[in-house]
């Protein structure tokens, strides 16, 4: 039985698929905190990527408001 040409291709990924790995991309962190690029900056040099360091930084900083 042959198999349609719709079958035969590649299926395509439009988004990317995001908290897979135990670090933050800027702009990760960014949508996941819905924050401003210009406040996200600082905290990510500050705390680095990894994702347990940003996430601890966030609950933190939502608990002081």
């Amino acid at each position: 039985m042959a198999r349609s040409t719709q079958e035969n291709r590649p299926a395509v990924h439009r988004d990317v698929v995001y908290g897979w790995s135990d670090i933050y991309d800027l702009t990760e962190f960014i949508r996941a905190y819905d924050l401003p690029p210009l406040e996200a900056r600082p905290l990510f040099q500050e705390h680095g990527p990894s994702r347990q360091s940003l996430d601890a930084a966030m609950k933190a900083r939502k608990s002081c408001i």
